[in-house]
């Protein structure tokens, strides 16, 4: 079994790794417990700004349709893969995050999972648009290059539309063999819009079809910005 630290090694001797496009983003997913919802959002916006002090910046999305209704995705930005290793070590002896975490042990209103590592292979997160669809393919890293190739073609059938679409790959995570590939939109109406006019066509269909012979879609969620 491929570890994560050789995944990413491999990654570098592909075309698209190119260190001045580098950047890296760590996701903590927050479930709430149930009459706890209200704590959870509290207590994850202040480990937003906590984490916000150590990265390039965060972003809080909740999840309103598909994989996870109700959880809340956060997730920070990095330079570097020094960046998140310097940010991670601040992080720990942040008396505020030391603090925050002392109150999830002693009163849970939720359960976290990560933070996870990922690799920005395409985009890059646009703080303007606050409302997205995520669609998370399992697939060969063998097959990422092809599959870069098919966000060309995405890249140049939206070319005219008010759409941010960012790509990326696990580094550090539960799950390795994952290629995710979330679209950014002004608001949720917006993502419907885009979806009735472009997503249905034939142009992009024929782009998704082909992408199911690249890998396997299994999970997609649609979220809105919290703050």
């Amino acid at each position: 079994m491929t570890s994560c630290l050789e995944y990413f090694d491999s990654l570098k001797t592909l075309d698209y790794f190119k260190e001045e496009n580098a950047m890296f983003v760590s996701r903590r997913i927050m479930s709430p417990s149930v009459g706890k919802t209200a704590l959870a959002h509290e207590r994850v916006k202040r480990a937003a700004s906590i984490i916000g002090r150590h990265s390039h910046g965060t972003r809080l999305l909740k999840v309103v349709a598909g994989e996870g209704v109700g959880d809340v995705h956060l997730y920070s930005m990095y330079e570097s893969m020094a960046h998140a290793g310097r940010a991670s070590m601040a992080m720990a002896e942040d008396s505020d995050m030391q603090a925050l975490i002392a109150e999830r042990e002693a009163d849970p209103a939720g359960h976290v999972h990560g933070p996870e590592l990922m690799r920005m292979l395409h985009g890059a997160p646009d703080a303007a648009n606050k409302a997205s669809m995520q669609r998370v393919y399992e697939i060969s890293r063998k097959n990422i290059p092809a599959a870069m190739g098919l966000m060309a073609e995405l890249q140049e059938i939206t070319k005219d539309e008010a759409v941010n679409i960012i790509a990326a790959v696990p580094v550090i995570a539960e799950k390795m063999d994952v290629l995710s590939i979330s679209y950014g939109f002004a608001d949720m109406e917006a993502l419907g819009d885009a979806t009735d006019r472009v997503g249905l066509s034939e142009a992009f269909q024929d782009v998704v079809n082909r992408a199911s012979e690249l890998g396997r879609l299994f999970e997609s969620r649609a979220m809105i910005d919290i703050g």
